[in-house]
């Protein structure tokens, strides 16, 4: 049997800056969006409120609550938070999986002889991080990676649920399937055309069930993911040049490559989103031949995608970049392709370590640039 610690925290950037400036507590603080022009990027609870949320454009977000404390993205001292976060998680278990800066999965499987009881773990990681940081952190706690990432969610804010084994399908079957991981609002709608509105509805279909909710069950090793990896990031000040782009599209794709080689997958689907200054936004994916987890590789395809749908002299307020169609194995290479694959890997796997011991900072790669003649 496996554990699955699910920890999402709880408004993150905000709940940082009320760490760093405790006159904050309580008061509703928005991040991002401050200038009219950006989006929000976190929302205390306080402002949520007032139906603030993350990605709302900073005059709706003003509007809504023109009382509302607004601040600066500080990603380096987010970055700095989260890593404090992952220190303890990995004091649990050597799989620790980072899904984003705020939200990772600890396998708590094994660790029983050194911890004890996986149900102690995670009450004890969760205080921990709330003791230490002076953060609040939700969690889900099941034998299925999927559930544990609901009951996280249906935790928040500050919360915590343990779903004991055999009893997934009971916790599942009244939620509505949008609370699903991966169903957005195209797929809900699909599956209401079909009289589909709650999970129950989708467990009696097992094409869709196995299509929709992986239950993690013994002997599927090596098939695809439903999830994707993905960041993004709004900036300061919107962009029109392409080289300055690549700088900030290169940072988001060596984070993007990070958490996959960490969690173990390879992408076959580069998708590259695009948001506007006016709001107009764009995404764009491409499907590899031969799946992919080094930043090199996602950073061509990336590019490509970039320079083919920007519009002419338009203005650049949000890059994001994502990775699906996850595999672990299972698909075809030549030879070449394998030696080639090989190569990278013994490559990036001295990065990560490098990076790992020393910091993010410790060893940079070169942005790979377009070559003229």
């Amino acid at each position: 049997m496996r554990w699955y610690l699910h920890v999402d925290m709880d408004a993150f950037f905000a709940s940082v800056e009320q760490v760093l400036d405790p006159a904050l507590k309580g008061k509703p603080v928005i991040v991002g969006g401050g200038n009219g022009r950006g989006v929000v990027t976190s929302a205390s609870y306080a402002a949520r409120k007032y139906g603030v949320h993350s990605a709302m454009p900073g005059f709706q977000a003003k509007k809504l609550c023109p009382h509302g404390i607004f601040l600066p993205n500080r990603h380096r001292i987010y970055s700095k938070f989260s890593n404090k976060i992952f220190a303890i998680l990995e004091q649990y278990s050597p799989e620790v999986h980072a899904l984003s800066i705020d939200e990772g999965v600890v396998e708590l499987t094994g660790t029983e002889r050194l911890f004890g009881p996986p149900l102690k773990n995670a009450n004890e990681i969760l205080a921990r991080v709330e003791k230490e940081l002076g953060l609040s952190a939700s969690g889900g706690l099941s034998t299925s990676r999927v559930v544990a990432k609901i009951a996280a969610t249906l935790a928040k804010p500050h919360g915590f649920i343990y779903v004991p084994p055999g009893t997934e399908q009971v916790f599942l079957s009244p939620l509505p399937v949008e609370a699903i991981p991966g169903v957005g609002p195209k797929t809900h709608q699909e599956l209401l055309q079909l009289g589909i509105k709650t999970i129950a509805d989708l467990l009696k279909h097992p094409d869709l069930r196995r299509r929709h909710l992986d239950l993690d069950e013994p002997g599927q090793e090596g098939r695809s993911h439903d999830h994707s990896i993905g960041n993004e990031t709004t900036l300061d000040k919107p962009l029109k040049e392409m080289e300055k782009m690549e700088e900030v599209l290169w940072g988001l794709v060596e984070e993007v490559g990070a958490r996959l080689r960490q969690e173990g997958s390879y992408a076959r689907c580069i998708t590259v989103k695009i948001r506007y200054a006016n709001f107009k936004t764009i995404t764009r994916s491409r499907t590899l031949s031969t799946p992919t987890r080094f930043d090199r590789e996602i950073f061509e395809v990336a590019r490509e995608l970039l320079k083919k749908n920007l519009t002419p002299g338009g203005s650049v307020r949000l890059l994001g970049v994502s990775a699906s169609s996850l595999l672990s194995s299972g698909w075809q290479e030549s030879m070449f392709e394998v030696r080639k694959r090989l190569s990278w890997e013994k490559l990036y796997q001295g990065i990560d370590r490098l990076r790992r011991k020393y910091g993010e900072e410790a060893i940079g790669v070169a942005t790979p640039r377009t070559r003229t003649r």
